[in-house]
């Protein structure tokens, strides 16, 4: 019980395993804006809970199948410790499926965080130096591809809000500036206000004009008769006066008797231009509020974005660290001793409990 198994252990890690080589890889997640320090972090020096989420998630994701399924597509990994210049006992056996392989790679990859840096150390393990690096490499690499997924991801769902609203309001200001052109066009006119105060100008001093004359003609009354030629003159420019003022009046305010039906007056234009410039105006107002929205929501995303830091890149290692022969050999030879001493103490005690 004791003899055979220590023999067998020292054949096996003296003669038969193969050398394993060990990679490392170091680095950090950080985000763009340093983290506000909480009670606990103030107090102990470990980081905040926002960055240890964040290493923890890459951490996570080194160790599963996903990683796994990334890392077969870049080298090929199952290949790679399935070789048959492995020994048997420690390489694996690629006809297993995939869950099998994750366990295995969980033994042959370390990921441990170092407090309160918050340092990742990677350790891989593999049977040849120059594997070793290639695991490693492609290890940091498909951690930082993740970190730029999550960043697009958390950068599309904070930006795709106020996109929407962008185009949203985009699609109103333009409806709200066709509106008041098609107006424009219809009405002969490009600002009814100001045809308005022109209508107003005219009626103004055609008024003016006519209680001149008036005040004229009442005058000259007094003088000459008023079957007078200048005085008919003076009475037909009087009465010219005063259709033109009504005219002018009914174009501004009601309809025209002798225009066609379909001709609206200036006031009802003038309304009009005034409620389609006001929704122009309000889409302006909201389509600037959107715009000012979005870029707010980009440089809070560009903020919220996570780095991954490498500091110490994997190199190729000299000597194998894996399997320790001797510590492993006495290992066993220790546990079959304690087996075997635990087994006699029962045998003792069973017998001295039959007799």
């Amino acid at each position: 019980m004791v003899a055979i198994p220590t023999i067998a252990a020292g054949l096996y890690y003296g003669l038969i395993a193969s050398d394993q080589y060990v990679a490392e890889a170091r680095f950090t997640v950080s985000s763009g804006t340093p983290p506000i320090a909480d009670g606990i972090a103030s107090l102990t020096g470990i980081p905040g809970v926002a960055v240890i989420q964040d290493t923890q998630i890459v951490t996570n994701y080194i160790e599963s199948r996903a990683a796994l399924e990334n890392l077969q597509q870049l080298v090929n990994i199952r290949r790679l410790y399935s070789n048959d210049a492995i020994d048997w006992l420690s390489r694996f056996n690629a006809e297993k499926p995939i869950e099998n392989f994750v366990k295995y790679w969980q033994k042959m990859c370390s990921v441990s965080i170092q407090m309160p840096s918050g340092i990742v150390v990677v350790k891989v393990r593999a049977f040849t130096p120059e594997d070793a690096v290639r695991i490693t490499q492609s290890v940091v690499s498909i951690s930082e591809a993740l970190i730029n997924t999550l960043n697009e991801r958390m950068n599309r769902d904070a930006v795709a809000g106020a996109q929407e609203e962008l185009d949203r309001t985009s699609q109103r200001l333009s409806a709200a500036q066709a509106a008041l052109e098609k107006a424009r066009n219809e009405q002969g006119m490009l600002d009814a206000a100001k045809a308005g105060d022109a209508l107003n100008t005219l009626i103004t001093d055609a008024r003016s004009n006519l209680l001149n004359m008036q005040q004229q003609y009442a005058s000259e009354a007094r003088f000459v008769s008023t079957n007078a030629p200048q005085m008919t003159q003076l009475k037909s420019r009087i009465d010219a006066t005063s259709s033109q003022i009504k005219e002018l009046e009914s174009r501004l305010t009601n309809a025209s008797p002798n225009s066609a039906s379909s001709d609206a007056p200036l006031s009802a234009s003038m309304t009009k231009f005034a409620e389609l410039d006001l929704e122009r105006q309000t889409a302006e107002h909201l389509y600037a509020g959107a715009v000012a929205t979005l870029e707010l929501a980009r440089l809070t995303a560009e903020r919220r974005m996570m780095y991954l830091n490498t500091f110490i890149t994997p190199d190729t290692p000299q000597e194998p660290q894996y399997p320790k022969r001797v510590l492993y050999t006495l290992l066993v030879a220790a546990s079959s001793s304690v087996i075997w001493g635990v087994l006699c103490a029962l045998a003792i005690l069973a017998r001295n409990h039959m007799a």
